[in-house]
């Protein structure tokens, strides 16, 4: 912008024929969207409610509460990509429209899984799973609809609850906001749900932890 005004003004005094910049638009960077998590109390009625009358959705809903992957990463998960003892999971693929896809950055990233993902797992995982099954497949064992999950079972389920309705993509956003408000360093939420720690400062500055100011 500043090269811009100066070239304005030498092409209104004579000092050059034309301003090259003049046509040249410089598109306006978005805000960061309103982030919106769920309180830890709304996230665990939403998994209860869920548990009560989606039952076969539940686990799903659960893994992207305690995971934050995006939905697109979940419903591609295999088991293939989680390790045989149950401690960790590779990120590296998405379904978009039923498309497969890499991750939305185009990175795998490794996820630690904790005792309490541990125990939904193990809940799920069949005996002899085959490591080319999906582990969050659709009733009749196929890739499982993002939208058709959207709008048939989570928004009726958030307004049962009288919870405000917001996208099933905000279970990630309670995640790292979850993180962010126990502590956990900027750098490794950014590392586990697969963003660089600028967007993470970007979209959640006003969720992270600060100090108080030295006396």
């Amino acid at each position: 912008m500043q090269i811009n005004a100066c070239c304005a003004w030498a092409a209104e005094f004579g000092l050059i024929e034309a301003n090259p910049f003049e046509k040249i638009k410089i598109k306006a960077r978005k805000p960061p969207a309103d982030i919106q998590p769920f309180t830890e109390e709304e996230r665990d009625r939403i998994i209860d409610a869920f548990r009560q009358t989606e039952e076969f959705q539940a686990p799903l809903i659960e893994f992207l509460f305690l995971t934050g992957c995006r939905p697109s990463e979940a419903i591609a998960l295999r088991w293939k990509h989680i390790d045989t003892n149950l401690s960790q999971i590779t990120f590296c693929e998405a379904f978009v429209y039923g498309v497969a896809k890499d991750t939305k950055t185009s990175k795998s990233r490794i996820f630690p899984i904790n005792p309490k993902l541990r125990s939904l797992l193990s809940s799920i995982k069949p005996v002899a799973a085959d490591s080319e099954s999906l582990v969050f497949p659709s009733k009749t064992g196929l890739i499982a609809d993002e939208h058709n999950l959207a709008n048939r079972q989570w928004k009726p389920i958030l307004e049962i609850l009288g919870i405000r309705q917001r996208p099933l993509y905000n279970c990630r956003h309670t995640f790292i906001s979850t993180c962010l408000a126990k502590g956990v360093q900027v750098r490794q939420v950014a590392l586990w749900v697969g963003n660089s720690p600028r967007t993470i400062w970007e979209h959640y500055a006003g969720l992270i932890a600060t100090e108080d100011v030295p006396q």
